[in-house]
């Protein structure tokens, strides 16, 4: 009898140790799993439990308040920033609905998105989104600074981290009607340096490994999936592997999500100790905006590659 192959399933790391403090052996044990999985997957399951239940449960009871608010309310939030406004109501994605706060980690901005949604105010849903984002923005931060040491390229951290920027993307799929499409969101790659999802029990989202198969994601409340957009491959130099997801209804029932998405206000390069015989330059100095910008034109919707295409060498 031919023996079995084992399904596929995303690494996992657990960043909630007591003594995971910079230069310790837990420290660099875990900054080590960290890069063989974003390299290798381009994502990976981070054990976290610095969210409190309480605040999880506060967090998601507020999303089914957020999305039944009516359409012309919802649609009131815009932005000049593409994936930043309301997203919903298109043919090609039913199931789909999704709200971004701007700069999540600050009481204003949060309040401002509040304001816009209830103008009679929701203290509930200010407090849990802001303090929910800061915690999640802590668990990108100790990422991205793992990551940096780890390429020794740590002298860059600093001044990347003064330029990172975050939304908040609160995430709504209703249930499939029968003989309609289970398919809650299309294959692809986030444009972000960093992204940070979350599900609430109803499970759906899938990765894509690099020999083409789809495997599933079932965090728990105190887990997050971290994945690689398209300007960390960038800025990588193709080391880091950009994250391919999409989300399947398979559970016909309504699912909610939140993900936090970390971008860059500056110019990404690639530092050169990630240049080698081994790793030619692959990419331009970018702007990560501008890439966001390009990604909304027809050229940069039709490309298979958009980073490659806006600033690949």
């Amino acid at each position: 009898m031919g023996s079995q192959t084992q399904p596929a399933k995303v690494p996992i790391v657990d960043l909630s140790k007591e003594n995971l403090k910079p230069g310790t052996d837990a420290w660099l044990s875990a900054s080590k799993e960290i890069k063989y999985a974003l390299e290798e997957y381009g994502c990976f399951e981070a054990i976290y439990s610095k969210v409190p239940l309480e605040l999880h449960n506060s967090t998601f009871s507020v999303l089914e308040e957020l999305f039944n608010l009516p359409l012309e309310t919802k649609m009131q939030k815009t932005s000049d920033r593409p994936y930043h406004s309301y997203f919903g109501q298109y043919s090609f994605l039913p199931l789909y609905e999704s709200l971004g706060v701007d700069n999540p980690t600050t009481s204003e901005e949060v309040q401002r998105f509040t304001s816009i949604m209830w103008p009679e105010g929701n203290d509930k849903f200010r407090d849990s989104a802001h303090s929910y984002s800061q915690i999640v923005a802590e668990l990108d931060e100790i990422v991205t600074k793992m990551v940096f040491e780890n390429y020794g390229v740590e002298r860059f951290y600093e001044s990347h981290k003064a330029s990172t920027t975050y939304l908040l993307r609160c995430f709504y799929y209703r249930e499939p009607q029968p003989n309609e499409t289970d398919m809650g969101l299309h294959p692809h790659t986030d444009k972000t340096f960093v992204s940070i999802l979350h599900q609430f029990e109803i499970n759906g989202l899938q990765i894509k490994t690099k020999d083409a198969r789809w495997i599933d994601v079932e965090p728990s409340h105190s887990s997050f999936l971290v994945m690689a957009g398209d300007a960390f491959k960038a800025w990588s130099n193709d080391r880091v592997h950009s994250c391919e997801h999409q989300v399947i209804m398979k559970e016909k029932k309504t699912r909610y999500s939140m993900g936090l998405f970390a971008f860059n206000n500056g110019i990404l390069q690639v530092p050169e100790e990630l240049v080698d015989e081994k790793h030619p330059l692959m990419y331009k100095p970018f702007d990560h905006m501008g890439f966001l910008l390009y990604n909304k034109t027809p050229e940069g919707m039709k490309s298979k590659c958009p980073i490659k295409d806006y600033c690949g060498v």
